[in-house]
């Protein structure tokens, strides 16, 4: 013997009220909460009515109740309240003109996809899943447990239209302006047009949430998949937001300004390397004996034994040279032992065209063919000089 208890056809109340509201799911979500607020209530209590007509398959909850929740042999104890009431959908329909709501415009004159498709076998198992898919939303919906958290996360339906479209723009930065600096601005939209592109993918978002686009299999296809990247890329998008606000916070959003401030230095100037002359620093020397030739490989210290270097650059320098159009670079000189000497004078080099730009081990390397040699002296023979004579006034 089967017992059918009040709960239980409460269930059934709680699926038939949970498909009419599937009915009415094109209509904003606070609309469909006024037209179906009390649906339970209602139902239940015209199935308590007991001179209301029974239907084959139907146990009103008072005559149960009056018979002790029994039923005779062979009877049913699930109840069909489409008998009772009509198709959910009709019920929908009713509530609409009721409320003054014209009906939603239906694809009547194209059959729906599964219908549509070449191979029979094909279109029931199409079918097949889009009822199983509908039955357990009607599941969950009629669910005592799941029916109001589900019930809970479609009324955040719009915050997630919101952020779709959002992640939709951060994609689109992503593809048409990878290099945006600073970084936030790859998620914040700054400039008139990011508002203007943000602003149309939320009323794309928000129309295809109430139901554009669903009506043919190509587009609700395309769109599903977008939100279906809409989605992964906003599980990475967020975080990284995150870090970005952070640093932004953490710099404070502040500028670096430079201001300057006057500074008493001392009168006497900085030391400095090399060799200067009227203020003019000097690349090269030059020397010439008593006759008035010149002399090479002369090497020259000071009073206290400090080897006289006129370049502290390793040779890279560039020099220009007086009457000379192309800069030159100078060498250094080896001694016996190998060591580099820069007070050997005058000293050797080469035009900046004789040097290798690109060496493997960034040496300053002469290209192949070219030669060190003396640049032009300020003149061939310098006035000869006699050593010793001390000249009066």
């Amino acid at each position: 013997m089967t017992t059918t208890t009040p709960m239980t056809l409460l269930d059934h109340v709680g699926a038939y009220a949970a498909a009419v509201r599937a009915a009415l799911a094109d209509l904003p979500p606070d609309q469909v909460e006024e037209l179906t607020d009390g649906l339970e209530a209602d139902l239940a209590e015209a199935l308590e009515d007991r001179e209301g007509p029974v239907v084959t398959g139907e146990i009103p909850i008072g005559r149960a109740a009056l018979d002790g929740g029994a039923t005779a042999p062979g009877s049913s104890a699930m109840i069909d309240l489409t008998r009772r009431f009509g198709p959910a959908a009709e019920y929908a329909a009713e509530l609409r003109a009721a409320a003054g709501l014209a009906l939603p415009e239906r694809t009547g004159r194209r059959r729906p996809f599964a219908r549509r498709l070449p191979l029979p076998a094909l279109r029931a198992g199409v079918e097949r899943v889009g009822r199983a898919r509908r039955d357990l939303v009607d599941g969950l919906r009629a669910s005592r447990t799941t029916g109001p958290v589900l019930r809970l996360v479609e009324s955040f339906a719009p915050v997630w239209w919101l952020a779709r479209a959002w992640s939709w723009w951060v994609l689109g930065v992503a593809v048409f302006a990878p290099y945006r600096w600073p970084r936030i601005d790859q998620y914040v939209p700054r400039g008139f047009w990011d508002w203007v592109a943000l602003a149309a993918l939320v009323a794309l978002s928000v129309a295809y949430g109430r139901g554009w686009g669903t009506r043919r299999w190509w587009t609700a296809g395309l769109l599903g998949a977008a939100s279906v990247v809409a989605l992964v890329n906003l599980l990475g998008a967020v975080p990284l937001l995150a870090d970005e606000v952070r640093a932004v916070r953490w710099d404070g959003g502040s500028t670096v300004e430079y201001v300057e401030v006057p500074v008493e230095t001392a009168s006497v100037a900085p030391p400095q390397d090399g060799v200067w002359v009227d203020g003019m620093q000097v690349s090269n020397l030059f020397v010439y004996d008593a006759d008035g030739d010149p002399l090479q490989g002369v090497q020259i210290f000071d009073d206290r034994g400090r080897p006289v270097r006129t370049t502290f650059d390793g040779g890279w320098f560039q020099w220009e040279l007086p009457g000379v159009g192309e800069p030159w670079s100078f060498a250094p000189a080896l001694d016996a032992d190998g060591r580099n000497r820069w007070n050997v004078y005058p000293l050797m080099g080469a035009p900046a065209s004789a040097w290798d730009p690109e060496t493997e081990d960034g040496t300053h390397v002469l290209l192949e063919g070219e030669d060190l040699r003396v640049p032009p002296p300020p003149f061939a023979k310098a006035p000869a000089v006699v050593v010793g004579d001390v000249l009066g006034d």
